[in-house]
């Protein structure tokens, strides 16, 4: 069953047109969506109205959207429309940016307790996934010699995988799961 979404235009003068002015845009809660809108100042102006152009399927409404801001910085949009419309996401993080993104994810990490939470989480995440066979990644497929020999350069280097050095080793104690 489809969800129904609604295509969306917010503005602050009616008597201009969606393809040029405002921003458009795809919600299934119009309340909410106006109140990030305010809050995170995507829209310039704080009084606006919200018109529904199209309520129908969420894909539906995605396509549309696209039609009416098929590029960059159409009216208040910053973005082109549509459901990849937002893959800004994914742009390339600068070395400092990264850097800063490392460092609190450490920082995270040395919270009691952090680990176990995470770990726990991403078990549960993953209970019930099937990764044998073919729904393993690697299935079918086998590592170059160049492969091997990264991975035996890198265990070489942290001083081999024996006592201490195996990430199995745990202070001499029998640990069963």
């Amino acid at each position: 069953m489809p969800r129904y979404s609604n295509l969306y235009w917010a503005t602050d003068n009616p008597d201009k047109s969606p393809l040029s002015y405002g921003y458009v845009g795809v919600s299934m809660d119009l309340k909410k969506r106006k109140y990030h809108h305010i809050h995170d100042e995507t829209i310039p102006v704080k009084d606006f109205e919200m018109i529904v152009l199209f309520r129908g399927p969420e894909n539906k409404c995605y396509e549309l959207e696209k039609l009416l801001r098929p590029s960059l910085n159409i009216g208040w949009n910053h973005h082109p429309g549509g459901r990849l419309g937002h893959a800004h996401k994914n742009i390339p993080k600068s070395p400092e940016q990264r850097a800063k993104m490392r460092a609190v994810a450490l920082a995270r990490y040395t919270k009691p307790g952090e680990h176990e939470r995470t770990s726990r989480a991403v078990k549960r995440g993953l209970k019930g996934v099937d990764r044998t066979g073919a729904n393993n990644a690697m299935f079918g497929r086998t590592q170059s010699e160049e492969t091997k020999q990264k991975i035996r350069d890198a265990i070489a280097e942290r001083g081999g995988v024996s006592g201490k050095n195996n990430p199995n080793y745990r202070h001499g104690q029998c640990v069963e799961d």
